[in-house]
């Protein structure tokens, strides 16, 4: 095994390419989504490389991150909505990768903050609108649906005979 394919020689090539890429903004004034981005490929190259699970996370993370402020950047977002939104793609992103490539959903812990996040990002992309007065007036209704869908699993799982 050659030194640059050994796995214990990947954290300082990462290190070092990252360093070359903020080095190198400084000197390009490259955007913030631009450093963001190129962050992002080092990580998910490195995950296709690799498969190494821990090198998906801050891929996708960053990529996420990357789209949202630059739409902020480009004048799309100026409340900063679609950076959160943004984010919360990337933690979908993780979530989805893995189902691609485990063949079914092993690790589902991405759904969590994606889901947090999307809630954030769209109720401050939609403040002040008709649809989130809707939804501050109607959300418990999503409460009501979650109990009776317990409840109907509790019933039905009661009515099933059990063995022993």
């Amino acid at each position: 095994m050659t030194g640059l394919s050994d796995r214990r020689t990947l954290p300082g090539i990462i290190l070092v390419v990252i360093g070359l890429l903020l080095l190198g903004a400084q000197w390009f004034e490259i955007a913030g989504f631009g450093v963001l981005g190129a962050v992002s490929f080092v990580f998910l190259a490195s995950y296709a490389a690799t498969r190494t699970y821990g090198l998906l996370i801050p891929g996708m993370i960053l990529a996420g991150l990357a789209v949202g402020v630059g739409l902020q950047e480009s004048g799309y977002d100026p409340d900063g909505g679609l950076v959160v939104v943004g984010l919360a793609c990337g933690f979908f992103g993780i979530y989805v990768i893995d189902v691609l490539l485990a063949g079914h959903a092993v690790r589902w812990w991405p759904l969590i903050p994606g889901g947090i996040l999307a809630v954030v990002g769209g109720g401050e992309i939609s403040r002040g609108t008709a649809a989130a007065d809707a939804i501050a007036r109607f959300w418990p209704i999503v409460l009501v649906i979650a109990g009776v869908l317990v409840l109907f699993n509790s019933l039905r799982s009661s009515a099933q005979p059990h063995s022993a």
